[in-house]
């Protein structure tokens, strides 16, 4: 998957950083670390889970009437924190969309037992909140790429 948006930006490849993003995310990484413990565990740090940890540090001092037990100690500001999950967002959304594809092409791999696919285009619409099959399979295309002839939904499957 790389970046088609017209943000007249050159398409990158999934999960690749530029050296501004690749800095904002250590930093937000290591000052995050012990919100998100994920991150202490694993080589590979999420963009969207580092971002969740500064939204849920700013909702915290944003909102603290709404904590069910009150902070300790009033969270600081952190705009530079901020900036930098902003600066991330791209990355995220490129994240996210890379996930997506991978949960919808094996959503349509044969299953190991039935030599089916594993879901529907109608379970594959109910699971993404789309209206029809056909939305879905257009969301496949976009996503995936064009549908095979066992991508057609005529595979037999409710």
């Amino acid at each position: 998957m790389t970046n088609t948006s017209d943000t007249g930006k050159a398409p990158r490849a999934l999960y690749e950083l530029d050296e501004h993003e690749a800095a904002a995310l250590a930093r937000l990484a290591d000052r995050y670390a012990d919100d998100l413990p994920a991150i202490q565990r694993r080589d590979l740090v999420r963009v969207p889970a580092v971002v969740h940890a500064v939204i849920r540090h700013q909702a915290r001092r944003l909102l603290p009437s709404f904590l069910l037990v009150p902070p300790a100690e009033e969270p600081e500001d952190r705009a530079e924190d901020v900036a930098d999950a902003l600066s991330l967002l791209e990355a995220a959304h490129e994240d996210l969309d890379g996930l997506e594809a991978a949960l919808l092409l094996a959503a349509r791999q044969p299953g190991t037992r039935t030599g089916k696919p594993l879901l529907t285009f109608r379970q594959i619409a109910a699971a993404i909140g789309a209206e029809s099959e056909q939305a879905a399979q257009g969301r496949y295309r976009r996503k995936v790429g064009n549908l095979n002839g066992s991508d057609s939904g005529n595979d037999g499957t409710p």
